[in-house]
């Protein structure tokens, strides 16, 4: 089997044809990919002419912590958003620099604890499962840049986390791609803002909350 699939060489081949005719530059902020995204990026020879790197930090707690979230906020996290999604790619955009982020976060399976609970019965994290609208094979992606900020979110109805991890990278480079063609068309006629998005529909059949 060919590394990246043929349709994620198309896409990312795409991403950097555009970031380099503009002279701009990429991060990635991975949650739930585990750095696949990342992985496919640099699959393209001499990627570091636009792709500045990453942020990969899997444990949810620091990840927070390290994304601006406040200890009560941290308390009180309910779990992957659209709107997290959305301050982790702002954060790394400060952090790193970079003319546009990606980020992901959400539930790649097989379950959905945060691991945010230090009680040892874990009535609590029952809690906040019970509550939390998001599934297992639900991924939320944000996407920043020098005209704005958008965000999407697809549920896959996969429980395999592999199968998930696979198509949460495919999906949100789908997205990466469709937001700088979007901020490509602005440039060619020279006016406008962009905003943020409402959700995609859902087009992917995609394990443990990241």
């Amino acid at each position: 089997m060919s590394f990246p699939p043929e349709d994620i060489s198309v896409t990312v081949s795409k991403i950097a044809e555009i970031l380099r005719s503009r002279n701009q530059t990429l991060a990635i902020s991975e949650a739930a990919c585990g750095g696949l995204i990342s992985a496919y990026i640099v699959s393209v020879p001499g990627a570091s002419d636009f792709y500045i790197g990453g942020k990969l930090l899997y444990s949810l707690k620091q990840r927070l912590k390290l994304s601006g979230w406040s200890q009560d906020e941290i308390a009180n996290y309910m779990g992957p958003s659209e709107e997290v999604a959305l301050k982790l790619a702002r954060t790394a955009k400060y952090e790193l620099g970079s003319t546009f982020v990606l980020s992901e976060t959400g539930f790649a399976g097989p379950t959905m604890d945060l691991h945010l609970n230090d009680d040892d019965d874990g009535n609590d994290e029952e809690q906040v499962r019970d509550t939390r609208p998001s599934l297992v094979g639900h991924v939320f992606i944000g996407f920043t840049g020098p005209r704005g900020d958008s965000s999407t979110s697809v549920e896959t109805g996969i429980h395999n986390r592999a199968q998930n991890m696979s198509q949460f990278a495919k999906f949100a480079l789908e997205f990466l791609l469709d937001q700088l063609q979007k901020d490509e068309v602005v440039n060619e006629h020279g006016h406008g803002q962009s905003t943020q998005t409402a959700p995609l529909e859902a087009r992917l059949v995609s394990d443990d909350a990241r």
